[in-house]
């Protein structure tokens, strides 16, 4: 087994499993892994089924990314047969060592996780077929970015019924750019649920409701002091979306109007600061896109010095500096003369005007008019133009 050192997760950050469950040169790519960690957090025990369905056939860990807190119990519990738990990396200081040999259904491997950071596994037979996993231990929303505040909103009959098919995990989907929450999904009895029931996103992230079946709704609960999101006040059928871009950080609580004793409820926490994916700029340096800046300022760049440079050269063409060389900084200002009649010593010949000169400086301003004309047009009237600003 490869035991590479893992660093700790900060605090509410998105893991970095550096490619393990996308890249197939080690191993094949994880098909049961959607990109999600369950959070477990805050939880004493949690068990991962061993030779689950995925991946082709029980070739899989479910799930195959978790996050608990350390000092939890982890259950390794074998579902199927001829799999064992290789440790391909672990943080340093951590003890454990996985399963080395072979085991079938039924055997169950315990280890309490104490050491922060990422641990990564795989399974020896069917390692090929993309059987991998990770235990993140530590950097829960706890912290940097605030843990959701369910209460008891999820486990509380006294409004609604309990909600069956919320095991008290948050999905956690922050840093991705989009997510699809499913408005009457199996549990509860029926097709009464919202899924996942309990999401963690980053602010800036589109949440997609989607109708699976008939005779739902998505009444809000609670939500944070200046959100605008409105839910879905009125019954809607399979096939109808509804989309929202969650801006405000906090905890938004929502349930189903005709299901809400069967405990169809549902829950969103927005962690306190921008992720990866879908967040906007912010801070106090906005993001810049320096190909556009670039696209923008290389005209000025170019015509600013060479209306300079001409103007100089037309100068020194014309004598206007041969004095201040010929005195030199430490000479002697002349003496003041009295200043010759007004009269002009002579015309100025029609041959000595410079065309060239002249049609190059005209060149120069119709090059900064066009650049100027192109971005007020593209940008004021199209709205296609570029943008500084991501």
């Amino acid at each position: 087994m490869a035991l590479g050192a893992s660093t700790g997760v900060a605090a509410g950050a998105s893991p970095d499993y550096g490619g393990w469950f996308t890249d197939s040169a080690r191993g094949g790519a994880t098909s049961n892994f959607d990109g999600t960690t369950v959070d477990k957090t805050g939880q004493d025990s949690v068990t991962i089924e061993v030779g689950a369905q995925g991946n082709g056939g029980p070739y899989g860990y479910a799930p195959p990314a978790v996050r608990v807190s350390p000092g939890t119990e982890v259950t390794f519990e074998w579902v199927s047969n001829t799999h064992d738990v290789q440790v391909e990396s672990k943080p340093s200081g951590s003890s454990w060592e996985g399963v080395d040999s072979i085991k079938n259904e039924g055997y169950t491997h315990s280890h309490t996780f104490e050491t922060a950071g990422v641990y990564k596994y795989y399974c020896t037979p069917h390692l090929s077929m993309g059987m991998k996993g990770a235990v993140v231990v530590g950097g829960s929303g706890a912290g940097g970015g605030g843990s959701p505040e369910w209460g008891d909103w999820f486990t509380d009959s006294g409004r609604g019924g309990a909600v069956g098919n919320y095991d008290g995990s948050t999905v956690d989907k922050t840093g991705q750019d989009s997510v699809t929450v499913e408005v009457g999904a199996q549990g509860n009895g029926g097709t009464y649920a919202y899924s996942p029931p309990a999401l963690k996103i980053s602010p800036g992230t589109e949440v997609t409701f989607e109708w699976t079946s008939n005779t739902h709704d998505i009444q809000i609960e609670s939500a944070p002091s200046g959100s605008s999101w409105e839910g879905v006040d009125s019954i809607k059928n399979e096939g109808y979306t509804h989309s929202h871009t969650f801006e405000t950080s906090g905890t938004y609580r929502y349930y189903c109007t005709p299901h809400l004793s069967m405990g169809m409820k549902g829950g969103i926490f927005v962690t306190g600061s921008a992720g990866g994916g879908g967040g906007g700029g912010g801070g106090l340096v906005p993001d810049l896109n320096w190909g556009n800046v670039a696209w923008m300022a290389g005209p000025s760049a170019v015509a600013v010095p060479a209306i300079v440079a001409y103007l100089l050269w037309d100068y020194g063409r014309a004598g206007a500096f041969d004095d201040l060389f010929e005195r030199g900084e430490s000479a002697e200002p002349p003496a003041t003369t009295e200043a010759p009649p007004a009269t002009p010593e002579r015309e100025i010949d029609h041959d000595e005007y410079d065309p060239w000169g002249t049609a190059l400086l005209l060149a120069v301003y119709f090059v900064i008019i066009s650049v100027a004309w192109a971005l007020m047009y593209f940008v004021e009237f199209l709205g296609t133009g570029p943008h500084i600003f991501g």
